[in-house]
């Protein structure tokens, strides 16, 4: 009786956004950014922020000049069916490998914070099980369910940052601008990856339930991501130092784990913020499982999504469980960022938004002449 023919709130896509991209990239955005950056790499982050707000921008105008349609479809318009199965095998194969990863760095976090004797595969069929179940129930639960766990997300980071802040020293983010603007420059290059998902926006159009405010809502939603981003980031650094944190993989967690709760409540705090790591592994997995099954059927035009679901799980274990140690898993997943994450996160919205406007300015012009 609630249905609404899989469409959904602006709302809903604004908790889906969320969750879908804020989570994994902040685990190591502070140690990726003082790497390149020192203390000044949550300057990094301010401008992948801005970065992302561009491509924002950029995928809601695709969106709005083809509004109601899928991906497929107003691709195959702007470049024919060949050029539109390719890109949308590019975003498959992206989201899919986006999942691996994410899961191989999930089942990491797990064995270090709470489960050090369990095996990857016990994890990783948990995860894709739940994840699978979720994406095959459809955009609605989906977005149904995000609503009620965007709090969930939120309410222990906020709480966990708020008590950490009284143990930070900010001189350890001085003097600023210490590193100069090719240092910042490359901080914030590592740093936009953290958005990695936010391609997921060039397929929504046909779900929307109410199109008007989708720009304001999708960058409103990035822009306070990016603010958490670098809060996050800042409040790392100044605890540990940039040196310590670059001596960390999650310096994020470490922090977390570190804080000394009031009165003791909770002995490992650790096991309470992996809630948030938790419902960020489930959410970016189910929303590559999700948009990938629908690419994969709207190029093979056949089969129903579930099988799709199916098809992808196997291909999401086996490929996070190829690297053989963590360190090779950053290695691939930087190699990942720049070749695939470039292209679908800045290329792909790039072309179509000037293959949209081109043919924009060619259908005015010719129903101009039309009127004469």
């Amino acid at each position: 009786m609630f249905a609404l023919n899989n469409k959904i709130s602006l709302r809903q896509v604004q908790a889906l956004l969320f969750l879908e991209i804020f989570g994994f990239g902040v685990t190591a955005l502070p140690r990726r950014t003082a790497e390149h950056a020192a203390q000044d790499g949550w300057l990094g982050v301010v401008l992948a922020v801005f970065g992302a707000l561009l491509i924002t921008w950029l995928i809601t105008s695709v969106v709005k000049l083809n509004i109601g349609q899928t991906f497929y479809d107003y691709t195959k318009k702007l470049f024919g069916g060949f050029i539109a199965s390719v890109f949308c095998l590019l975003l498959s194969i992206r989201f899919i490998l986006l999942a691996a990863f994410y899961l191989r760095i999930f089942a990491e976090i797990t064995q270090v914070v709470m489960l050090p004797t369990t095996p990857f595969f016990v994890i990783f069929i948990a995860v894709l099980s739940l994840a699978a179940y979720g994406a095959s129930k459809g955009i609605e639960a989906r977005g149904r369910l995000a609503e009620m766990l965007i709090l969930i997300v939120l309410l222990p980071l906020i709480f966990v940052f708020g008590i950490s802040s009284k143990e930070i020293d900010f001189t350890n983010l001085l003097p600023l601008f210490a590193a100069n603007s090719t240092e910042i420059g490359k901080a914030g290059y590592q740093a936009f990856f953290a958005f990695g998902g936010i391609e997921f926006l060039l397929l929504i159009s046909p779900f929307l339930s109410r199109p008007k405010g989708f720009r304001k809502s999708a960058m409103g939603t990035i822009a306070t991501m990016g603010g958490f981003m670098v809060i996050i980031t800042a409040v790392t650094i100044a605890r540990f130092g940039p040196l310590n944190v670059v001596a960390h993989n999650w310096p994020v967690l470490k922090m977390m784990d570190t804080v000394s709760l009031p009165g003791s409540i909770i002995d490992r705090q650790g096991a309470l913020i992996m809630t948030f790591w938790i419902i960020s592994a489930y959410a970016i997995i189910n929303a590559a499982l999700f948009f990938s099954s629908l690419l994969l059927k709207d190029v093979a035009k056949r089969g129903k999504h579930i099988h799709y679901i199916l098809l992808c799980l196997p291909i999401i274990a086996l490929a996070a469980n190829i690297p053989s140690d963590l360190d090779q898993v950053y290695e691939w997943f930087n190699l990942y960022n720049n070749t695939f994450g470039v292209a679908t996160m800045v290329g792909l919205p790039l072309i179509i938004f000037v293959a949209s406007m081109i043919r924009k300015g060619r259908d005015k012009i010719a129903q101009q002449k039309a009127n004469i």
